[in-house]
């Protein structure tokens, strides 16, 4: 609902009603509407990393790990993009949804930084790019990607926008990409 209408024009009364439940029982769960909108982003932001988790299965070559989080991120961005929208453009109507849209951007800067650091200690990477600047960066970019393609409606074929961005991730921070990869795989 909060998707559908948008978080300044639904009521808690609309919620409530939506769930099936009292206008009391909403406070019992929550204590105003800004939580909820919280707890709703809090659960998107854990659904995203864990789509972008990688398993066992997948290679420990550098750049086919950073391919296979493009792909699973963007796969997961194309599920939950609107909520991630909704509390950016909140972000500017108050500090408490600043602070939200700072601690969703955080797990996947701190996840991408600390990706990064590992690749500098085994010398695949630039020594001298800071980490988390990178992070943000780069993070930055495929986020603005994934929503001028799949919100906006950019027409690119997936395939291609994951290897471009997978390129574009590893040139900015010197890996090479592997003779071998190619945008079918």
């Amino acid at each position: 609902m909060l998707e559908e209408r948008g978080f300044p024009e639904t009521g808690v009364d609309e919620v409530s009603r939506r769930a099936g439940v009292s206008h009391g029982t909403f406070y019992t769960h929550f204590e105003s509407k800004e939580a909820l909108l919280r707890e709703v982003a809090h659960t998107v932001v854990g659904e995203m990393l864990a789509a972008i988790l990688l398993g066992p299965g997948i290679s420990s070559d550098p750049y086919e790990r950073i391919y296979a989080t493009n792909r699973q991120y963007l796969a997961s961005w194309r599920r939950c993009s609107r909520i991630i929208r909704m509390v950016d453009q909140m972000s500017g109507a108050g500090e408490e949804y600043r602070q939200l849209m700072i601690e969703m951007r955080e797990v996947f800067v701190s996840r991408g930084a600390e990706g990064i650091r590992k690749l500098q200690d085994a010398r695949l990477a630039d020594p001298a790019l800071n980490p988390r600047l990178t992070a943000v960066a780069l993070g930055a970019m495929v986020e603005q990607v994934a929503h001028v393609w799949l919100d906006l409606g950019e027409e690119f074929a997936e395939e291609e926008v994951v290897d471009h961005l997978t390129r574009l991730w590893a040139g900015a921070i010197g890996l090479k990409v592997p003779s071998n990869h190619s945008v079918s795989e």
